[in-house]
């Protein structure tokens, strides 16, 4: 038999047999995708009966047509080509998460609620009369700060398309009056003194302090940086305090009211302690110490002590003084001063007059001091005189000789500073102007006038009548009409 008539062997035979009953198949690329679409996965089938292997263009088109395009790894799909790794998953392509922006946020540096408590002091004790009403913010101070919202950061999938981050959310907050925004946003402050209040989401500032009722145990003591409106009285043992105005609609009874401007009590105070750089105005004023550098009003003054800077007025109504000690440095005016019972009044008008007294006091102060220095010069005398005979001194004698002789020199130098001020007080006292003390009703016995140095004891009423010095420099009684053509 020829070669070419070689018989076919039974093994040929059956593959034969094989590929006519079964079609050749190919390799395969086979690529999923998550749902996600961050990632996705490739492997390759084994070709059968014939069928053509998969190679690496195959992938490479594989991807391609998916459209797989972030970062594909396509050096790892070549290695399972060449290690023949069939149906074996591999990563062939990782996206990532968009990253979401943060919220923003605000930090405020003041609690957004206000309860009324005693507040406790450093060693524990407990102010019952602090109770946390007032919170004074000055300007520029700082309320809150703002972090802004952060627009996040994009992802991508194996497309190469970018996921959108979603942003971050602005922060509530309202910007109430009184404050502004500073920093591109990101602060907010103070834009004025006053009150710090939270209410409707948000601070602001009041330049006034209103009390709605009165100054009590509901509210405790008022430190306040603005201005204090107060709509029904201040209470025994309370005090007001404000950098700028106090306006009391009631009356002020055992309390003290002190600021830095005006002060004005509509009904009046009892037994009150009432100090203002500015001006005063009660309705009346009845056993009251009031000081204020500006001018003094009121309807009816009762005993007690006023001091004021300006001018003294008790013009209104009944416009009565009497009982007490009054000064005033650029003029006194009342309807009526003392009473027909010969109430002891004391009226002290001018700068020189109140140097007078000064002086008066510092002369007296001298006497004492000079007494007390002889006194100790004498027991110095005695102790050294027995210290010379004997040699020593008890301790107790010989610390009593040292007090002693420090004493005398302490006393000895205050005594020299005291004659200094004296020296600047007669000085003043030359240079001193015509001032009146103007009685428009009633003037009582009982009335002590000092003006300068001069004093006038009133022992006669006298009506529609002004004190002042006549001209030898002596205090007379003078018509009123005489003050419009001096004036």
């Amino acid at each position: 038999m020829s070669e070419n008539n070689h018989p076919v062997s039974a093994e040929t035979h059956d593959e034969h047999e094989a590929h006519a009953k079964h079609a050749a198949v190919d390799g395969a690329v086979v690529i999923d995708v998550s749902d996600d679409k961050l990632t996705a996965y490739l492997h390759i089938t084994e070709e059968k009966f014939d069928g053509n292997p998969v190679t690496y263009k195959d992938i490479t088109s594989t991807v391609e047509s998916h459209g797989i395009n972030y970062k594909p790894d396509l050096d790892k799909a070549k290695e399972l080509i060449e290690h023949k790794s069939f149906n074996k998953k591999i990563y062939l392509s990782r996206g990532f998460s968009a990253v979401n922006g943060e919220d923003g946020t605000i930090e405020y540096f003041f609690e957004t609620s206000s309860t009324l408590v005693p507040k406790k002091g450093e060693h524990g004790n407990v102010d019952f009369k602090d109770l946390g009403l007032v919170r004074n913010i000055t300007e520029g101070e700082l309320i809150a700060k703002i972090t802004m919202p952060t627009e996040g950061t994009p992802g991508m999938d194996v497309y190469g398309q970018e996921i959108p981050p979603a942003p971050g959310k602005e922060p509530k907050f309202i910007v109430g009056q009184g404050t502004e925004l500073f920093n591109h946003g990101t602060e907010i402050k103070a834009v004025r003194d006053g009150n710090l209040v939270w209410g409707k989401g948000g601070f602001t500032v009041e330049e006034t302090l209103v009390i709605k009722e009165s100054v009590d145990v509901s509210t405790g003591n008022i430190d306040f940086i603005g201005n204090v409106l107060i709509k029904g009285n201040v209470a025994e043992n309370f005090m007001v305090k404000s950098k700028k105005n106090v306006s009391v609609n009631g009356s002020v009874t055992n309390a003290t009211i002190i600021a830095d401007g005006d002060i004005n009590i509509g009904l009046g105070s009892v037994n009150s302690n009432i100090v203002a750089q500015g001006n005063v105005k009660l309705g009346f004023c009845e056993s009251s110490k009031v000081e204020c550098q500006g001018d003094f009003y009121s309807k009816s003054v009762i005993a007690g002590e006023v001091y004021c800077g300006g001018s003294f007025n008790a013009t209104q109504d009944r416009g009565v003084v009497f009982g007490g000690k009054h000064t005033a440095l650029a003029g006194f005016n009342a309807n009526i001063i003392g009473t027909e019972s010969y109430t002891k009044t004391q009226v002290t008008l001018g700068n020189s007059a109140v140097l007078t007294e000064e002086r008066l006091e510092l002369s007296n102060k001298i006497k004492d001091l000079d007494e007390r220095t002889r006194k100790l010069l004498q027991v110095a005398e005695v102790l050294q005189e027995h210290k010379k005979n004997f040699g020593s001194l008890s301790a107790d004698r010989e610390a009593m000789l040292t007090t002693a002789i420090r004493s005398r020199f302490t006393f000895q130098r205050e005594v020299k500073q005291l004659n200094e001020r004296i020296k600047e007080i007669d000085k003043e006292l030359e240079f001193v102007g015509e001032q009146f003390v103007v009685v428009h009703k009633n003037l009582w016995p009982g009335v002590t006038v000092r003006i300068g140095t001069e004093l006038l004891i009133v022992d006669r009423n006298m009506q529609k009548v002004m004190i002042g010095k006549d001209s030898a420099g002596h205090l007379a009684y003078l018509p009123i009409s005489s003050a419009k053509s001096k004036s």
